[in-house]
This record gives C-alpha cells, structure tokens and sequence, in this order.
C-alpha cells in the first residue's frame, strides 16, 4: 500500500492567559510531536483517555483547527503551507464525521439542503440533479430517499449519523477521519454504523483515521492502533500485536479492562494509581511515570524516546 497522509512532528499548543491583560501564563500541549503515517485504504485508531488528545489531534490533521507546528503531508502536498483558498478546494478530498450526530446537524436545515450543500459550494448542478445526488446519498447510507424533507429531529441517532456519513462521503473523499462516529449511540446501533462504515470503504477506496475511546469498537474496525497520553503518542502497533502483546504500561492497563465473554477467563487487571497530570504542568521525563507501576528511578528524568521496536511496531519506554 502506498502512503496517503504523513504527519511529521504535529503540535497543536493552547495558550493560558490570566489577569487583566490577558497575559500569557503558560502553555496546554494538547498535541505535542506526533509522527505517523497512513495507508491508502487502511484504517488506523487513535485512542486514549478522555482529554489526551485524540479530538485535537483528528482536527488538526484537516487544519479545523490551525496546528501549532509540524507537517501534514497529503499525496505529497504539505497542506500547512496551503493558502486558504487553495485548502478550500483540497478539502473534498479529506472530510470528518463528527461525535455528536444531533449538534453536527444545522436543526433549521432539511436533510435534503444539508446533503444538497457540499454540491452547491463546490459543484454547479441543476435542482434536478441536487434531488438526484441526495437521493443516492441517502441510498447509501441504507436511508430512504422519501425522507431527505424531514428535519433532524425526526430521525433516531443512528438515522442521524448515517446522515452525517452521507454528508462526509457526498464530494467522494479518499479519507475520512471519524471523530467518535458511534459513541453517542446504543450498543446495538453501533454494529450497523461500523458494519456500514466498513461496506462503505470497501466500496469508495476509503481510508480512514478513527478516534475513539471504546477498545472494544477499535479492536473491530481498525488495521493498526496508536494510543495516546497527554498529548503524546505512546505505542504504535498492528491491532492485533498490540491486543495480544501490549507493550506500554500504560496500553497494558487500557487492554487489561477490556470485559473478557468467558466468564471463567481470568485476566490480572491493572489498575493505575492517581489522576492524570495536569497537561499545563507536566511531569518530568516520562509523563507517565506517576501512574505507571513499572517505573524506575531514571523515569523520572529521562524523556522516553519513540522507537521501532520491531517491524511496523514502536513504543516510547524505557523498558524497551
């Protein structure tokens, strides 16, 4: 497979103002150097605890939000150094599907006009051939195109993320990055959203980065995983190395709570002491240090370096 997305050092930095004068006081490294790349056609996870940066990390890559430093190098074009008009048009080829499928939807808006609007900001097309596109769409996503008049509100949640999917697929991307797509939704709603999900990348080419916190989801639907902690990636593995042989302790307790089907299995839950650190005042050396049951003296100073530790495989530890 060729390499579609490249991202080099991403940094995405938020300044914390006090007083008066709105005075620089320090600085949330909510993404702080993340480096990896994406296949054509494969889907890679980002996960973590809440907070640690998966959100900002899927909204920088398309430049929602304007990253702090780094490179995002897509078919061989850094778009960092694209002028806002010229991102305008490289945007049908990279698109998001949003967490909340309720707040991404305008409420006054028909899903006939939602889905009609990527068509009329970028394409010239007649009222005819709106209503046609639409109809397909919503064909697509296993919705009826009768109900392209009626207003979000008169959708179930798994109806309205199917709309948002239409919406992401309706200017043909080639990638896509799924923002939680099924964590507002019951349980049995989630299997036909990622069931769906996978039809439809079989069926456009699609690839994907998926956001989520829901191992379970992550193990199902992704190719490779990357978890992450305060900003930074920790390990980076084939999905089912990292779930069969996690190696950071801290991947090692997020896999440990994975409820297991067989009643009689036994697995050693990992539970990790204290809170998470505040990402304005991080710890010294490795981040993780202060929860991490492994830790040793040196952990405390020395900044973990990412490393390959086998092929398609790294870590950033001082174990390995």
């Amino acid at each position: 497979m060729s390499t579609l997305l490249e991202i080099r050092n991403l940094k995405k930095h938020y300044p914390v103002r006090k007083g008066f004068f709105g005075k620089q006081a320090g600085v949330v490294k909510a993404v702080d150097g993340i480096s990896l790349s994406i296949q054509t056609g494969e889907t890679l996870a980002i996960v973590g605890e809440s907070g640690c940066g998966k959100s900002t990390t899927g909204r920088s890559i398309l430049r929602l939000i304007e990253p702090t430093d780094g490179e995002i190098v897509f078919e061989g074009v850094d778009i960092r150094k694209l002028s806002p008009e010229q991102m305008r048009n490289f945007r049908t080829k990279m698109q998001i599907v949003f967490q909340d499928p309720y707040a991404s939807l305008d409420p006054r808006w028909t899903v006939q006009r939602t889905l009609e609007e990527p068509f009329r900001t970028y394409e010239r097309l007649s009222d005819t051939e709106l209503r046609q596109q639409v109809a397909e769409l919503m064909e697509v996503v296993g919705l009826s195109p009768y109900h392209a008049d009626r207003f979000p509100h008169e959708f179930s949640g798994g109806q309205r993320q199917r709309i948002g999917i239409a919406r992401a697929l309706a200017l043909k991307p080639k990638f896509i990055v799924c923002d939680e797509p099924v964590s507002a939704l019951d349980v049995s709603i989630r299997a036909q959203v990622l069931n769906l999900m996978e039809d439809l990348q079989d069926q456009y080419s699609l690839t994907y980065l998926f956001i989520s916190h829901d191992l379970s989801v992550v193990r199902f639907i992704s190719d490779r995983v990357g978890v992450m902690y305060l900003g930074k990636l920790v390990e980076l593995a084939p999905t089912k190395e990292l779930y069969d042989q996690p190696l950071h302790p801290y991947t090692q307790s997020l896999i440990s709570a994975l409820p297991v089907p067989d009643p009689d299995a036994k697995r050693e839950r990992i539970i990790l002491s204290g809170d998470v650190p505040n990402p304005q005042h991080p710890p010294d050396g490795c981040a993780f240090h202060t929860r991490c049951p492994a830790a040793k003296a040196e952990c405390r100073t020395v900044t973990p370096q990412w490393k390959e530790v086998s092929p398609g495989r790294s870590v950033a530890c001082l174990l390995y």
